[in-house]
């Protein structure tokens, strides 16, 4: 896969978006993928040199590119030439590039992913102006992104309000192994803070923190380590300096990896008072190296003490409290610090890049519709005869009990219309079925899928090709009906057996001595002929209970193979017009479906198409 990268600042910019897309980019690198960077030729906070136009470093290639304009609207136009060859262009953040590689979708053409990191809003500049042009600009520019991945619950939240569906949650994973095991063996009362040196760091609360704690217990020592950003070095020791701690603290200017091991090696303590993080990788950088974080009240880092039970969350605007809080905290820390230390370590290894790295690939795979194509919210899967053949053997080798679906249009426009009766789509093995997945697919990936698997022709195949060997029970139909289609289902010499039938008209007091009578009949698979929807909830309430191993709605399959409904000649169903044939059979029941729900479905993924959404997933509440 030809993955680009776009972000604003890279190397040798450090920060956490940067360290994100380095990170990203390593990963990707060592599973296969070309990777590209593509970012900016000056760096903000040295906007007169220039970085060379072209670097290649541990195998990523870097393009950087001139812009004009504001740092926070950087315009950089000629990012279209370096996303010409790409299968994925994954822009970070919420910025120019964003807007402008959007706006201009219908002439690059390529398949454009977002990682949030925030959007704007981690600071007070233009608050309501940002609002008016998120509900506005962003959201018309977010449709044109196959993928949304929020990296944080704050993210999701917010960009939930105007992409409900499609929106993933892909936390920011942190490079573990960078700084592990490189604090203090031994408690000593050295705090760190490290990261750029900006407003919304909060650093002047840091700095009131920390004085406000020599204060209570003068032994306390600070390191702030960082790069200049809105604020520079010699603005960190002025604040140092006014609260009269100076002499207690070190800042260290631009500091190399090596550089900060070192200085992790005086600490036992690391502090963020940021007011604002998408994720905050800092914290969990310093917890892989043994640091006990103390962390400002904010969504993220309340979510990371919460999940790994290891920090403390305090007040930063109420210094003295703060102070007081983490002197108690202390006391505890100290007494057992080699516990304490270790816990960190280990609640660190929750975030590696490894996970990440996986879960933007499924993303990927996703958008481009290569393993599975999102069409009406159903995660319908593209596989050839063979390669359904294989993922269905392995699931009942895995004695893994699954539902299989075989989705048509009425299908899919059935269980968009009945969401909220919780067809079980989502959860579900559904091959596509029929012309109108076809054209959805199409409309929505630019390509149909590799083989039409409907069930009528599915099963009968797959019972004679699949390598195990079944004890199925088929239930539906009109009585009498499953048990001709018994005689003919299968072939003579066949390594299967057909261990009971039931008829279809089963009352929901009735379904609890069917799932007894299958459950005893020791079945494997169940085939299930009620029609849709009734069928795929009768599998979703009922499978577990038979004890088979997949359950398949099959539709009018026992119809056709007991030869009480006649099938299309080959010729209309090579042509894909079955669906003509069955409404000129039965046009009181069927011409609903064809002449009326047809329509409307293709409405559906023409606005599915609008929207932008490429990814199964549920609503962002």
């Amino acid at each position: 896969m030809r993955i680009v990268h776009v972000v604003r600042q890279f190397h040798p910019s450090v920060g956490g978006l940067e360290n994100v897309v380095w990170e990203l980019a390593l990963g990707q690198l060592a599973s296969g993928h070309s990777v590209k960077v593509v970012t900016l030729n000056r760096l903000f906070g040295s906007p007169g040199s220039y970085l060379p136009a072209h670097e290649t470093l541990k195998g990523i290639e870097i393009t950087r590119i001139s812009y004009f304009g504001s740092r926070r609207y950087p315009i950089a136009v000629s990012v279209l030439r370096h996303v010409r060859d790409a299968d994925i262009v994954h822009v970070h953040g919420i910025d120019f590039f964003f807007d402008y590689l959007a706006v201009m979708s219908p002439f690059h053409r390529r398949t454009l992913v977002v990682s949030t990191h925030g959007g704007f809003f981690h600071t007070a500049f233009a608050a309501r102006l940002k609002r008016l042009y998120f509900a506005t600009i962003t959201r018309l520019c977010l449709s044109r992104y196959a993928g949304v991945a929020a990296v944080s619950i704050a993210d999701g939240q917010t960009f939930g309000a105007i992409r409900r569906k499609g929106l993933s949650f892909v936390e920011n994973g942190v490079n573990i192994e960078k700084y592990r095991d490189a604090s203090s063996p031994t408690p000593k009362k050295t705090m760190v803070s490290i990261g750029r040196f900006s407003f919304n760091k909060r650093l002047d609360r840091l700095v009131s923190f920390f004085a406000a704690l020599r204060q209570q217990d003068p032994g306390w020592q600070l390191r702030i380590a960082g790069v200049s950003s809105d604020m520079s070095g010699d603005d960190v020791a002025q604040l140092l300096k006014t609260s009269e701690v100076d002499h207690a603290a070190q800042v260290s200017l631009a500091p190399s990896d090596e550089d900060i091991r070192r200085l992790l090696a005086e600490c036992s303590v690391i502090a963020s008072t940021s007011e604002y993080e998408g994720f905050g990788i800092v914290p969990i950088e310093g917890m892989s190296a043994g640091l006990y974080p103390i962390l400002s009240d904010i969504p993220p880092f309340q979510r990371l003490v919460s999940r790994t039970e290891v920090g403390t969350i305090v007040d930063f605007d109420d210094t003295k409290a703060a102070a007081g809080a983490f002197a108690q905290a202390w006391s505890r820390i100290a007494s057992d610090y080699a516990r304490y230390r270790d816990a960190a370590m280990r609640a660190s290894a929750n975030y590696s890049w490894k996970r990440v790295g996986e879960a933007y690939e499924a993303l990927y795979q996703s958008v481009l519709g290569t393993r599975t194509r999102s069409i009406l919210d159903a995660p319908v899967q593209v596989s050839t005869f063979d390669e359904a053949c294989k993922l269905l053997d392995e699931r009942a080798r895995r004695d893994e009990p699954g539902i299989v679906i075989f989705a048509n249009a009425h299908t899919l426009n059935t269980a968009f219309h009945e969401r909220s009766g919780g067809l079980p789509l989502r959860d579900a093995i559904i091959f596509n079925d029929g012309i109108g997945v076809d054209i959805a697919s199409r409309m929505l990936f630019g390509k149909r899928f590799p083989e039409n698997l409907n069930g009528t022709d599915f099963i009968p195949r797959y019972l004679r090709h699949t390598t195990n060997g079944y004890r199925i029970f088929l239930l539906g139909g009109r009585p009498g009906i499953a048990e001709r289609a018994a005689e003919k289902l299968l072939p003579a010499g066949s390594q299967h057996e057909v261990v009971g039938c039931c008829h279809g008209y089963i009352s929901e007091d009735g379904a609890e001595a069917v799932t007894a009578d299958i459950r005893r009949s020791g079945a494997d698979i169940l085939l299930v002929a009620m029609g849709n929807p009734k069928q795929e909830m009768w599998l979703r309430n009922h499978l577990a209970k038979t004890g088979c191993r997949l359950g398949f709605g099959v539709g009018a399959l026992f119809d056709f193979v007991a030869e009480a409904v006649p099938r299309a000649p080959d010729w209309v169903q090579s042509a894909r017009v079955e669906w003509l044939y069955r409404l000129a059979m039965e046009p009181r029941r069927l011409w609903r479906r064809y002449l009326v729900e047809m329509p409307i479905f293709l409405l559906r993924v023409a606005r599915q198409w609008c929207v932008g959404t490429r990814v199964s997933g549920p609503a962002w509440d």
